[in-house]
């Protein structure tokens, strides 16, 4: 519940568009590497015992500095050290020798209300990182105050401040009567006079306590959701609440090994054969999938590597549909027509909603005269061989960092292979890889979309991932709630969050 108590220079809104928080304004250099915020000067950490008197002080652009430097400092084990090691200038130098090296000479406070931001290279989607919690601002005197308990007894700016956390039970906040942002109407924010979490490991026993009016929002288990939905997925009318479905980013495909010097790759006849692949993405009815398999849980995964709800995210980008007769010529082309002599095997990790998933995968290759094979593996497993290169073809899903597009074309880069990067599957084209480069220095975010939309156009044709669906996030919430919201990364936002 980070984002309820704790705030940083920009945040991501309802729509999913950036906008200043306790930076009222800020400017990017023309040559993309220096980044300049102007900073709030009525914003002020909660009250706290950790400030003498217990009274809360201004926040200022030291504290940005010394924030973003413990993330840095491998002493403090954040790990968050990736989002600015080998962007900000001096950061790796601090962190490789954070002894030696008193600071990241790239936090620069200029003043009191002036943060200063220099990188060792162009990164178009860097504003959109300082929106996650390694963004965050908090006072050095909670550090030193709370030492080793600091991460149980946050201390921040937020709408909401810190009570309790008894672990594995309740975790309770309280409105921040000092918060400095106003509604649009410009009445006091927030809203509810606190929040609590409750931890209840049975979900029988959380369905039954949302049900009561015990609880006011619950993110229902897939036996509850069955329970609840009509076979249309629509909430069953007896249920006096509110289901909410919306976008999640996270997009489920399914990978294949294409270096033949992995051990996934060796021997692996998807890899050096693009009409297989493309035979397969044709292959797949995803209206079906998401119909019958998830239950209306999902979004047929036909517009690309972008989940509905990522900015820049296109009903206008198309990519794979079912398309029987396509995927049976595209067999033939690939030599293996009617599927005769194909025999493939997909792995997925030990959960049901993926065998359920690879089972219907089966049946439709099936209707082509294709043997697809089903191997399950514990996910810890999976995980390790996934990274370390020994799966041939799997069933993978990447979820989203940060609000930024550049989070999953980053998984086609040939410099982000596994272990060092995302790219799983290896895929390596030198055009993706000119045009990813290109998009790292445009801070124009539609002009990067643009460059997007070529890298769309090549990953299509060569098909190194077969789509399947995009997730949701679903919850289910009392109808007196209102103007809370889950963002596409699954956070809840109770700023705005009003009861009725």
């Amino acid at each position: 519940m980070l984002i309820n108590t704790c705030e940083g220079l920009v945040e991501y809104d309802k729509e999913a568009k950036l906008q200043p928080l306790i930076a009222k304004s800020y400017d990017i250099s023309p040559d993309g590497m220096t980044y300049t915020f102007n900073l709030r000067t009525d914003v002020f950490f909660h009250d706290d015992k950790c400030f003498p008197g217990g009274k809360g002080r201004k926040v200022t652009a030291a504290d940005f500095k010394y924030c973003y430097e413990r993330v840095c400092d491998p002493r403090a084990k954040t790990r968050g050290l990736w989002v600015y090691r080998d962007k900000v200038m001096g950061a790796e130098a601090f962190s490789d020798s954070p002894d030696k090296v008193k600071e990241v000479s790239g936090f620069v406070a200029v003043n009191d209300s002036v943060f200063q931001i220099k990188l060792t290279q162009p990164f178009a989607p860097f504003m959109s990182i300082l929106t996650m919690p390694y963004g965050y601002v908090y006072p050095k005197e909670a550090v030193e105050f709370y030492k080793d308990d600091f991460g149980f007894r946050v201390v921040g700016t937020g709408p909401y401040r810190f009570v309790k956390w008894e672990v594995d039970k309740e975790l309770f906040c309280e409105k921040n009567t000092n918060y400095w942002a106003k509604d649009k109407d410009g009445s006091a924010l927030p809203k509810i006079d606190g929040f609590s979490v409750s931890f209840i490991r049975s979900p029988e026993t959380e369905f039954l306590d949302f049900k009561s009016g015990k609880l006011d929002f619950e993110k229902p288990s897939v036996d509850v959701y069955g329970m609840i939905t009509s076979d249309d997925g629509t909430l069953k009318p007896e249920y006096n609440f509110d289901l909410v479905k919306q976008p999640y980013l996270n997009t489920v495909y399914l990978a294949t090994m294409l270096n033949p010097n992995m051990e996934g790759g060796k021997n692996n006849i998807l890899a050096g054969n693009k009409k297989l692949r493309q035979a397969l993405n044709y292959a797949i009815d995803r209206e079906k999938i998401v119909k019958f398999v998830l239950k209306n849980k999902g979004i047929p995964g036909v517009n690309g590597p972008l989940p509905k709800g990522m900015p820049g995210f296109s009903e206008d980008v198309k990519g794979y549909s079912y398309d029987k007769e396509k995927a049976k010529q595209l067999l033939k082309d690939a030599g293996y027509p009617d599927g005769k002599g194909l025999s493939l095997k997909i792995v997925y990790h030990n959960d049901e909603s993926q065998r359920e998933l690879c089972e219907a995968l089966q049946a439709q290759f099936r209707e082509l005269g294709i043997d697809l094979q089903i191997e399950e593996m514990l996910g810890a497993t999976h995980r390790s061989a996934q990274n370390e290169g020994k799966l041939t073809f799997w069933r993978a899903n990447w979820g989203a960092d940060y609000y930024d597009p550049e989070n999953y074309y980053a998984l086609f880069y040939s410099k982000n292979e596994t272990p060092i990067g995302p790219n799983t599957s290896h895929y390596k084209n030198a055009k993706v890889d000119s045009l990813y480069d290109l998009g790292l220095k445009l801070t124009n975010f539609d002009d990067r979309m643009r460059v997007y939309r070529e890298i769309d156009k090549i990953i299509f044709e060569d098909s190194p991932w077969m789509i399947v669906y995009y997730n949701q996030f679903i919850y289910l919430k009392q109808k007196k709630v209102s103007g809370m919201y889950v963002d596409g990364l699954g956070i809840i936002n109770l700023k705005y969050c009003r009861i009725d």
